[in-house]
C-alpha cells in the first residue's frame, strides 16, 4: 500500500498496490486507489490527486441521499467519471440520515455481512464497474473509507487471488485516519450528532474482523468466487481484472 501524495481533506487515502497473490504475482501499481469521501478536498488538492494518480473513475459507494446532500466536492468539476454504486443500507435512524445502528455481539462483522445479506449484487457490482474498458485507474470510496470501501476492496482482492494475510493487512493500513474521519462525521448533514449511536467497534479496523468476514464468505457463499457467480458477475470479469491488476513478481 502506497500513497502518491498527501491531499488536504482526503482521509483514508492510499494506493492499493504491491500486494502478493497466491500464485506469485503482485498487484500492479497506479491502478487502484481508495479513500473516504472526497467532498472535503480543496480544489488544488483535487487537481493534484487527479494529476498524480491519473484516475479516470470515481466509484462512489455512498447512499444516493448522501451524495445529494454531501456533494462530491471539487472532483465534480474535474474530468473524471463519477459512478454511483451505493451499498444498500435498509435501516437508517431517520429519513435523510446515513447513520445505521450497528448491533449484535460483533457489530462491525455483522455490519459487513449485512451488506451482503441486504444487497450482495450491489456489493459485487464494484468488480463489474472496475472491469469496464477505460475504468482504471480508479478511486473507490464511501464516507469514512473503511467499512463499505473495506468490504469492496477485500472482495476484489480475494477474487483476483491476493493472499488473505495481505488483504487483512491492507484493511488495517488506514487505522490512523479512522478516528479523524469518525469525528468529522459530526459536521456532516447526513450524520451529525447521531453518530453517538455507533459502538466503539465502529472506530476501529480490527484484523480479526476482516479475517472472519472472509472466512464467513467461504462458509456461506462458497468463497468470493461463489458469491460473484451467484450474483451475476461473470468469471470473465474476474479474469479481465486479474490480467490488468496483477503482474508477475520481479525476482
Amino acid at each position: 500500500m502506497t500513497c502518491a501524495g498527501t491531499y488536504a481533506g482526503l482521509l483514508g487515502y492510499r494506493e492499493v498496490a504491491g500486494l502478493r497473490t497466491v500464485d506469485g504475482g503482485r498487484l500492479r501499481p497506479g491502478l487502484l486507489h481508495r479513500s473516504g469521501t472526497p467532498q472535503f478536498l480543496t480544489p488544488g488538492d483535487a487537481a493534484a490527486l487527479v494529476a498524480d494518480t491519473g484516475i479516470r473513475t470515481v466509484l462512489d459507494l455512498r447512499l444516493p441521499h448522501e451524495v445529494q446532500r454531501e456533494g462530491r466536492g471539487p472532483l465534480a468539476d474535474l474530468p473524471v467519471r463519477h459512478v454511483p454504486n451505493p451499498f444498500t443500507i435498509r435501516t437508517v435512524l431517520t429519513p435523510g440520515s446515513a447513520v445505521a445502528p450497528m448491533t449484535g455481539d460483533d457489530p462491525l462483522l455483522e455490519t459487513y455481512l449485512g451488506y451482503l445479506k441486504d444487497d450482495a449484487a450491489a456489493v459485487v457490482g464494484v468488480l463489474a464497474e472496475l472491469a469496464r474498458p477505460g475504468a482504471l485507474p480508479a478511486l473507490v470510496h464511501c464516507t469514512v473509507g473503511k467499512d463499505r470501501t473495506g468490504v469492496a476492496i477485500a472482495l476484489l482482492l480475494d477474487a483476483i487471488g491476493v493472499r488473505r494475510e495481505e488483504i487483512v493487512a491492507e484493511y488495517t493500513a488506514g487505522e490512523a485516519d479512522v478516528a479523524p474521519a469518525m469525528e468529522r462525521l459530526r459536521t456532516m448533514a447526513t450524520y451529525g450528532e447521531a453518530v453517538e449511536v455507533y459502538p466503539r467497534a465502529a472506530w476501529a479496523v480490527p484484523a480479526r474482523v476482516m479475517r472472519t468476514f472472509l472466512e464467513t464468505v467461504d462458509e456461506r457463499y462458497g468463497g468470493v468466487a461463489g458469491l460473484l457467480v451467484t450474483h451475476g458477475v461473470d468469471p470473465d470479469v474476474v479474469a479481465r481484472l486479474t490480467a490488468v491488476l496483477v503482474e508477475e513478481e520481479t525476482p
